[in-house]
């Protein structure tokens, strides 16, 4: 399977979006896609993935079941859910090895814009930003929009 669906059209640099299937990542990749559609321009939705260490699955290894499938899989499913089917063909999904950071800095170097959730899947809770997300402020080559959550509107 490749690790990228729908090519990007044109030549205008894309918003890229990191995603891991958290709420935040959801909500930034919405935004992401209103961005997009605003400015005419491509999107690249990209979740990162490592390699297993475990060895269970060094001696009994499933190809539906590695990093990159099931990464890809999810970021299927949250475009889908995005847009009710099928994407449409300016959007491009990448599932890329390595740390999320790393990955989306990467990416960020021929990118309009990056754009993020400002909390993962770590577990962390913070007030401030998450690591990923503050990684990628302050390493990325291109502006960042970092998404943060809803915050409850006080009632009188």
């Amino acid at each position: 399977m490749s690790d990228t669906l729908h090519p990007s059209r044109g030549a205008s640099a894309p918003i890229v979006c990191g995603v891991d299937g958290s709420e935040e990542s959801r909500r930034a990749f919405h935004e992401a896609v209103r961005l997009a559609r605003a400015l005419d321009v491509p999107l690249e939705a990209v979740m990162a993935w490592q390699r297993s260490t475990s060895m269970y699955d060094a001696y009994f290894p499933q190809p539906e079941r590695s990093p990159k499938v099931v990464a890809f899989g999810a970021l299927e499913r949250i475009a889908r859910e995005e847009f009710a089917g099928a994407w449409p063909d300016w959007v491009t999904l990448r599932a890329e090895p390595g740390h999320a950071g790393s990955v989306l800095v990467e990416r960020s170097r021929d990118a309009a814009m990056l754009v993020v959730g400002s909390r993962g899947l770590s577990g962390l809770a913070s007030p401030f930003l998450g690591s990923v997300s503050l990684y990628c402020a302050t390493q990325a080559r291109c502006p960042v929009l970092v998404v943060r959550p809803d915050e409850p509107r006080p009632t009188a």
